[in-house]
């Protein structure tokens, strides 16, 4: 015959769940919170990043809403990239800003970290049919086709990710201003004076 629980051990178990609860609860919350535009522009080395974000052809969504942050930068599904994303790069960037040098940092190294934490998802929530351009009034040029066919393995592949070939779309430093691709973004831009590294 089965004897019943002793009740502090019962007790025990019971605080041990509500306790994993909260705490499930406060990560919920916090990560969210993190997770907003307001927040990541919080700092003033990001600034650049959002007067760019406002000015590039990502500024609005299909339903003319601002595009945030996190819907370029954050993996949109729970899962271990996410919980690295939230984790590791953001005590990256708490560490760089309190213990580093934020009014010189290297855009270049900023734009191939930012790169890597594009997920290629990120940008197919928006952009469904590849063979069409962002507007989705025409085809996509047959050489793009070729490089969207690679991607999907249809005739050779690649490695790079949609924001490899795709760069500059919401963000342009001065060193990458030379392009003609970036003729049009870099005109609705001021030529600033940066740091030496940016």
């Amino acid at each position: 015959m089965l004897e019943p629980k002793p009740k502090s051990s019962t007790r025990k178990y019971l605080i041990l769940v509500v306790v994993a609860a909260l705490m499930l609860v406060f990560m919920s919350i916090s990560m969210a919170r993190t997770s907003t535009t307001e927040y990541c522009t919080s700092c003033h080395e990001m600034k650049t990043n959002l007067d760019e974000l406002k000015k590039s052809s990502h500024a609005l969504d299909a339903n003319k809403k601002p595009i945030e942050c996190a819907q370029c930068h954050v993996p949109q599904t729970l899962g271990p990239k996410y919980l690295v994303v939230k984790t590791v790069v953001g005590m990256k960037d708490l560490v760089v800003h309190y213990l580093g040098d934020p009014d010189n940092l290297s855009r270049r190294a900023m734009q191939e970290s930012g790169r890597r934490f594009v997920p290629d998802e990120n940008c197919q929530a928006c952009h469904k049919d590849l063979y069409r351009n962002a507007k989705d009034d025409k085809e996509i040029s047959a050489i793009g086709r070729l490089c969207h066919d690679a991607w999907m393995g249809k005739n050779g592949t690649t490695t790079k990710g949609c924001a490899g070939c795709h760069f500059n779309m919401a963000h342009l430093p001065n060193f990458d201003r030379r392009y003609a691709f970036n003729a049009e973004f870099a005109s609705r831009l001021p030529l600033k004076e940066e740091g030496t590294k940016r």
